[in-house]
């Protein structure tokens, strides 16, 4: 009895507790999977992409037999750009829903894109046996055969579509883009207007027309059509986006203004309209009304890509980098297929000196939006400036196909084309541009440069003159008729030309700072002093004059006036390294080491890799008291950074030499006695100090013998006359 009665308790528990599971958990699968899909409708319908995708998920784990939860998770994956679990999603969709025309649909489509030809084919078939003149039949059916370059069977696929739904909007339009594309612009027009006289109130065939207006030139019957579809259906907030979008394209600003300006006082929690302004306001640089309208839209929902990536454009517009950074990069995370985001993200990226970042974000803003030239320029100047010039010119023919005439396209082949040495072809493209634009002061001033380097002096000068007469503030330019005066010998004119160039221009630092070049150059050092003193105080941050004066200071020995300068370049600007490389050797020069290495360091600090400090550095501490294993990390690190360089090699060499590895040294001091052509007496000795010890004797005698028979002084000359009379 009471074994029964135990049991009956666990029993009524079990099922006790089975009901308060069920109300504790929301009901049925059923019931549950509803529930989450109404959130995430909601948050849909907010643009919170986020939120909808927790919610659709918790959805199909309810319910993972739904089919209507999956199609929608999978829609909503593409939209985040996660194309390849978005596919996942609908293939089980249209698994769990075979009859499911749009899903079948939707898949055959993807599977096209995709380059899966068969699957969509087979995607087909099965439509074809659920309904073969369905919208979804027929479209699949003429893309599949559009993709096969098969015009006229895509077009018979639409027409059969048309036969059954004569008034099908949509078929008509696809037919007329098919029409466009083959280049019949006449039978494209008329498919228009057919899809027009369908439907006189539905937008698509006028904004289709309209389309095809702006794409031949015909702005103002493109814009007829617009006001004619906007007058159809006044509320339609998207009808005002895409007259909107032509405004903006025609550079109508104050009626882009106008149009979303009535739209919000009509509406005034109109996202659509409070969106367009915003962009209208960020793109004229009119931050101060574009600021409310973006709070406003962050308000309603702090992760709207759009609110983000204006915001990020108001902060790149106040060179505010980072904060512009954070909001691109979010935006760009929440809505990856957006191209205008991975641009604007590129550029940001470019300021921070990210330049492999920046690389990145353009090249997929390219990919999202291939016909779209600017970030194909961008992306091209960035490779031309960082010297990878057959990627600059892989992306401006690109753009050469879209607008064979682009000018900056063309100024880039021009420049990869002078940069990789092949001068004839970029001179006859800067001369092609300057014949269309006489007055192009790049075409005119690389020109220039191409005549210098085939000394053609005075043509380059001519060139020169002609940018000069046009800005007098070129300073480059007259650099470039400087350069050339000189080559070719004349360089009291070179001075002459320089000195009258500073009554015409308003920046007379950089002239003055030429002039000193020139006068070093010439040699008549307080000249050049004087001349540099002036740059000076005209721009007391011109780095580079400290420099040179320090240089001036230097060649006549005068160090501590030379260090001095240096000194304060490293006071403006820490970080650079030529100040600390040239007062790290002139304090060699003063004998004084100690200071000399921790300019080294200082510049290595700054560029790890930079070779002639690792060099220099690793020299001190072999030969003066140092730690011969830093010293042989350090003169490795310049190994590695100049592997060609002759007395990096000899200073390796030496420091094997040091630590007992003679076959390593021996190795690196015969490769740097060639490329000093057996001519430098030091790394003469060095070798048949290996030599020596290595007991290679006869190698020995002969090395040591050409280093004193070069016949020049040298500091281990002593040294080598010792070992060579030990070794007879």
């Amino acid at each position: 009895m009471k074994r029964s009665i135990v049991l009956a308790g666990i029993i009524l528990a079990l099922l006790t507790g089975g009901i308060y599971a069920y109300y504790q958990l929301g009901g049925s699968p059923e019931t549950r999977r509803e529930r989450h899909l109404k959130r995430a409708r909601g948050y849909l319908q907010e643009s919170k992409v986020n939120e909808a995708l927790v919610e659709l998920r918790n959805a199909v784990k309810s319910d993972p037999r739904s089919a209507e939860a999956r199609q929608l998770l999978a829609n909503t994956l593409f939209k985040k750009g996660d194309l390849k679990n978005g596919y996942a999603e609908l293939v089980r969709a249209v698994d769990l829903k075979p009859d499911d025309i749009k899903g079948r649909y939707q898949l055959g489509i993807l599977q096209l894109r995709g380059k899966q030809a068969a699957r969509a084919k087979e995607q087909l078939e099965k439509l074809r046996e659920l309904n073969r003149n369905a919208f979804e039949t027929r479209h699949l059916a003429s893309q599949i055969a559009w993709a096969e370059r098969d015009g006229n069977r895509a077009i018979a696929e639409l027409n059969e579509l048309v036969k059954h739904d004569p008034n099908n909007v949509r078929a008509y339009i696809e037919i007329g883009w098919i029409y466009y594309a083959d280049k019949n612009l006449k039978a494209a027009e008329e498919s228009f207007r057919k899809a027009i006289a369908a439907d006189p109130k539905s937008p698509g065939g006028r904004v289709a027309l309209a389309q095809l207006y702006v794409r031949t030139g015909e702005q103002k019957r493109a814009e007829e059509e617009l006001i004619l579809a906007t007058k159809a259906d006044p509320e339609n907030e998207q009808l005002l986006n895409v007259l909107g979008n032509f405004y903006s394209t025609t550079g109508q600003f104050d009626d882009v203004e106008k149009i979303f300006q009535d739209l919000i006082n009509k509406k005034p929690d109109s996202t659509v309209a409070k969106k367009r302004l915003a962009e209208l306001y960020v793109t004229k640089n009119d931050l101060k009304r574009a600021e409310p309208l973006i709070e406003q839209i962050l308000k309603a929902n702090a992760d709207d890509p759009d609110g983000r990536f204006y915001r990020g454009r108001v902060y790149l517009a106040e060179k505010k980098f980072a904060e512009a950074h954070e909001d691109l990069s979010l935006a760009t995370r929440l809505s990856p297929q957006f191209a205008a985001g991975h641009f604007y993200l590129g550029i940001v990226n470019a300021s921070l000196a990210k330049t492999e970042e920046a690389k990145k974000s353009y090249t997929r803003a390219t990919e999202l939006a291939p016909n779209w030239v600017l970030p194909h320029i961008t992306l091209a100047q960035l490779y031309l400036v960082s010297g990878e010039h057959d990627f600059a010119l892989a992306e401006a023919e690109k753009v050469l196909k879209i607008q064979n005439n682009n000018l900056a396209a063309l100024l880039v082949v021009a420049g990869s084309r002078l940069a990789k040495g092949e001068l004839e072809k970029s001179q006859a493209i800067y001369k092609a541009i300057q014949n269309a634009q006489p007055n192009n002061e790049a075409a005119a001033f690389n020109l220039g440069s191409i005549y210098r380097l085939q000394k053609k002096y005075p043509q380059a000068i001519t060139e020169f003159e002609k940018v000069l007469g046009r800005n007098p503030d070129h300073v480059d330019a007259l650099i470039g008729i400087a350069r050339s005066e000189v080559l070719r010998g004349n360089s009291n004119a070179a001075l002459d030309r320089v000195k009258g160039q500073l009554a015409v221009t308003k920046r007379q630092a950089p002239i003055y700072e030429l002039l000193g070049q020139l006068q070093l150059a010439a040699k008549t050092y307080p000249d050049a002093i004087a001349s540099l003193e002036k740059a000076i105080a005209l721009e007391p941050e011109r780095l580079s004059v400290y420099y040179l004066l320090g240089n001036a200071y230097a060649v006549q020995k005068q160090f501590d006036v030379a260090i001095e300068q240096y000194q304060t370049m490293i006071k403006k600007n820490p970080n650079l390294v030529p100040p600390h490389m040239m007062a790290a050797v002139l304090y060699e020069f003063k004998q004084d080491r100690a200071k000399a290495n921790q300019h080294y360091q200082k510049a290595l600090d700054i560029n790890k890799r930079f070779a002639p400090a690792a060099n220099n550095l690793a020299w001190n501490f072999a030969e003066h008291g140092g730690n011969l294993d830093v010293a042989l990390g350090l003169a490795q690190r310049a190994r590695e950074s100049s592997p060609n360089d002759a007395t990096v090699a000899d200073t390796l060499g030496w420091i094997y030499y040091k630590k007992g590895a003679y076959g390593s040294a021996i190795s690196l001091l015969k490769e740097s006695n060639e490329k000093f052509s057996g001519k430098n007496p030091s790394v003469m000795y060095h070798l048949g100090m290996a030599y020596q010890k290595n007991k290679d004797e006869a190698l020995a005698k002969q090395a040591l013998t050409q280093a004193l028979t070069i016949g020049q002084d040298f500091p281990e000359m002593a040294d080598a006359k010792q070992a060579l009379e030990s070794l007879k």
